[in-house]
């Protein structure tokens, strides 16, 4: 049975993805790259275009927030959005690479340790949860290569662009691989052993438990 947009009257084909497909439409979506997201799923998952098309046409890219308007209250995964009554493929991965742990991980970074007096001053605003290659998020590719690759802002102002890689230790893989929280995989102090920056080429390395 197909869902249906009360605010265009799309009749929305059913949608049924694994965590690994929602990364890759996400990351389509986040780049606003809807007409390739369109692609995936008709070459890649066998929609008809116009199937392809009602589905990515009523997906939002941020959790919780209406594809249309402002409102930012969807708790569910297929919901209608009660101010605009616009339909939401309201799509969640289960990752736990994700917002809260960026979040963590940007609080835990300490410059003023490291004993660099190029970096005093240093501070981290962001850590990105969607990485470039979202690929390197799936288990099997993490489970292989163990580093994800992503961006972070740090400087004086915080807002200087830096290429982040992100190394997962045996604690972490574990965790990741059983969808259990990455928060405790956060070293504590002796930033030395897990942190290395380079103001120059704008890099940082971090190395999880």
């Amino acid at each position: 049975m197909n869902n249906k947009c009360n605010r265009c009257n799309w009749e929305i084909a059913q949608l049924n993805l694994s965590d690994e497909q929602k990364l890759e439409v996400l990351s389509l979506l986040k780049q606003d790259l809807k007409l390739f997201a369109i692609q995936y799923l008709h070459q890649k998952l066998q929609f008809n275009l116009t199937e392809a098309k009602g589905i990515i046409l009523h997906s939002n890219k941020d959790f919780g927030v209406c594809h249309r308007c402002d409102y930012a209250e969807l708790a569910k995964d297929n919901m209608e959005c009660p101010k605009c009554k616009a339909f939401n493929y309201n799509l969640k991965v289960q990752s736990t690479f994700n917002q809260e742990f960026c979040e963590h991980l940007e609080w835990k970074l300490d410059f003023d340790d490291l004993g660099d007096e190029r970096l005093k001053g240093f501070w981290c605003d962001g850590v990105d949860h969607f990485p470039s290659e979202i690929k390197s998020l799936f288990k099997s590719n993490l489970a292989k290569k163990r580093v994800v690759k992503t961006k972070a802002w740090i400087g004086k102002t915080g807002q200087d662009i830096y290429e982040m890689e992100i190394f997962f230790g045996e604690k972490s893989i574990e965790n990741y691989l059983q969808n259990k929280s990455l928060l405790d995989c956060i070293p504590e102090n002796n930033y030395k052993n897990w942190i290395e920056i380079d103001p120059i080429l704008k890099s940082i390395k971090v190395k999880l438990k």
